[in-house]
Order: structure tokens, then C-alpha cells, then sequence
């Protein structure tokens, strides 16, 4: 499967461009966030990233050219956005000093939903003529494909941002976030900066789901909790203590992690390698990490010891 990274890339067989920024739109939040960016100077991604959709709400091509719904270029459309694209300080500020004389951007949509657009930008001018917008057009199905997981309605969405180090929840949705403990932004902020993606179990009182995390550029984390059984039918006890033996510790130390009896312990690891259907518990360690069997705990000793995930 090609990443959007190989995705955007082969648009360089199609036409030219010096610049290029994906941004995705968070389901619930409509905050968008920097998937891909090359050739951009900070100013320059920092306007067309925040800038440009605070200024140009979803449906600005149909503004800018009801007639053919083409990608809206600088050098044929300026003066038909609402504001006239070369009069913001996203024009004159960022792009011209950063040594750019045309762009393009192109909104992304599967069906009904809003998936967020691509910018394009070259150091020629006229570069995004109506060929290039139509060739734009027909090749931006490449990306919308790449993209339309992140539209999923399926579970409960959750947007943290980084601060102070660690994870908090959007303050515009703390509402949806409610049915979930402060325990999740913690592990969660244990994903290693070179881990893009994490797929794990969550616990929430008798609940249990499905975790997919994806962590952004700059910091953004984005969560999607699926309700779901645990694996093998186990209880939420055995899927703890599952997870804490890919971290290697004793019964012992797994008892004073959780809080339970080493006896305690004991019986959840004999039946849980009795319900797996093997008979040692480095079994399971492996089993738990090769098919994301765990629940991130809030010290992060869970993520750190997952082969290649948080190293």
C-alpha cells in the first residue's frame, strides 16, 4: 500500500511544484493538522497551515470556480476568493518573501466529508494554468483514498495536543472525552516520538476497546476507540497482566504494578496462557506485541518494552 508520502510524490509525473503541504481535518474537532510538508519555510507552512483554513472555509472552490469546480490557483483565481488571495498577509507576508510566485490548493472530500486540502506551491509564475488544475482534479482521488480513514464514524474520536511535555484533551472536546479516564492522555503521551501510529487495547471500567493512535508533526495526537472484545476471552484482568509481561517483570512486579496479590497475579497468568493455548509466558510476551494484545499503562513501561515502538 502506498503512503500519502508516495501518493504525493508521484503527482511530480503530473506537473511541477516546489512546495507541497497536506493537511488532514480532525473529525469533531475541524482542527486541521500538517500531515506531509516539503520546501516550506516555517512562516510559509505556518500561514498556509493555520492561516489559510481560518481565513477560507470548506467549499471555497466552489466560490472560486463554480463553473468547472477546478483547484483554485493564485494565478487564475486570486481576485475571485473572498478575500482576494493576494491581498492576505498569507500572500504578501509569507509566500512572496519565501521567494513563491504561484500555488494552488486542492480540497479533499470523500462523498459528503470534508477530509482537508493539499497546497502546492512554485517559484514560477503561472505554473498552475488550467491544465494543471485539471490534471489536479482528476489525480486527487490518490489522495482522498490515502485519507478517508481519518472520516471514520465509527467509535469515539478524540484530539490531544501536547502540552507541558505530556497529553491533554482539545478543550472544545472535553465533552466527548468525559467517558474516559485522565489515564489515556498519560500512556498515550509515552509514544515515542519516532512512532507515528500505535494500535493497543483500552479499558474504561467494564468497557474495553480498540485503540488506534496516530501522532502528527507537530505533536497531535489522534484517537479512535472502537468498542471491542477482549482477545481469547479474556477478562480485563488477564489483558492487563498480558501486557505487563512483554515488559519482562515477575509476578511480583506485576502485582505491586497493578495493585494485586502476587497470588493474584499467578492465577491470572495460568489462565491466560491456558485460554491463548500455550504454556510459557514469554509466549504470550510475544504474542501480546506481535498482535498489539496490551493496554498502555500510565509509566509507560508497556510502550517502552514493545519491540520498535517507542525506541
Amino acid at each position: 500500500m502506498f503512503s500519502l508520502g508516495d501518493r504525493i510524490q508521484s503527482l511530480r509525473s503530473l506537473f511541477h511544484f516546489d512546495a507541497v503541504q497536506l493537511l488532514g481535518c480532525a473529525p469533531q474537532s475541524r482542527t486541521h493538522l500538517e500531515l506531509h510538508c516539503e520546501g516550506y519555510n516555517l512562516n510559509c507552512a505556518s500561514a498556509l497551515g493555520t492561516g489559510f483554513p481560518q481565513i477560507y472555509a470548506p467549499g471555497f472552490t466552489a466560490q472560486a470556480s463554480p463553473h468547472d469546480l477546478l483547484p483554485p490557483s493564485i494565478s487564475e483565481c486570486s481576485d475571485t476568493m473572498d478575500p482576494p488571495f493576494r491581498s492576505t498577509a498569507i500572500y504578501t507576508d509569507a509566500l512572496l518573501r519565501g521567494g513563491f510566485q504561484d500555488g494552488m490548493t486542492v480540497e479533499l472530500q470523500r462523498g459528503d466529508s470534508y477530509l482537508g486540502m493539499i497546497h502546492f506551491s512554485s517559484q514560477q509564475a503561472g505554473c498552475f494554468n488550467r491544465h494543471v488544475r485539471t490534471l489536479a482534479l482528476g489525480a486527487k482521488i490518490l489522495l482522498e483514498e490515502a485519507m478517508q480513514n481519518m472520516v471514520s464514524q465509527n467509535g469515539v474520536v478524540l484530539h490531544l495536543v501536547p502540552q507541558a511535555g505530556g497529553l491533554i484533551m482539545r478543550e472544545d472536546m472535553l465533552s466527548d472525552a468525559s467517558q474516559f479516564s485522565p489515564a489515556l492522555a498519560k500512556a498515550l503521551s509515552f509514544m515515542g516520538q519516532e512512532t507515528s501510529t500505535l494500535q493497543a487495547f483500552w479499558l474504561e471500567g467494564k468497557r474495553s476497546y480498540r485503540l488506534q493512535a496516530q501522532r502528527f508533526p507537530k505533536g497531535d495526537v489522534l484517537v479512535r476507540l472502537l468498542p471491542a472484545p477482549l482477545p481469547a476471552a479474556l477478562s480485563a484482568k488477564e489483558m492487563q497482566v498480558l501486557g505487563w509481561l512483554v515488559t519482562g517483570y515477575t509476578d511480583r512486579e506485576i502485582a505491586a504494578s497493578l495493585f494485586l496479590s502476587e497470588r493474584t497475579v499467578h492465577s491470572h497468568v495460568t489462565s491466560l496462557l491456558r485460554k491463548l493455548g500455550i504454556t510459557r509466558r514469554t509466549e504470550a510476551a510475544v504474542t501480546a506485541a506481535l498482535n498489539h494484545w496490551y493496554v498502555p499503562d500510565a509509566q509507560g513501561a508497556i510502550l517502552a518494552a514493545v519491540p520498535g515502538l517507542c525506541h
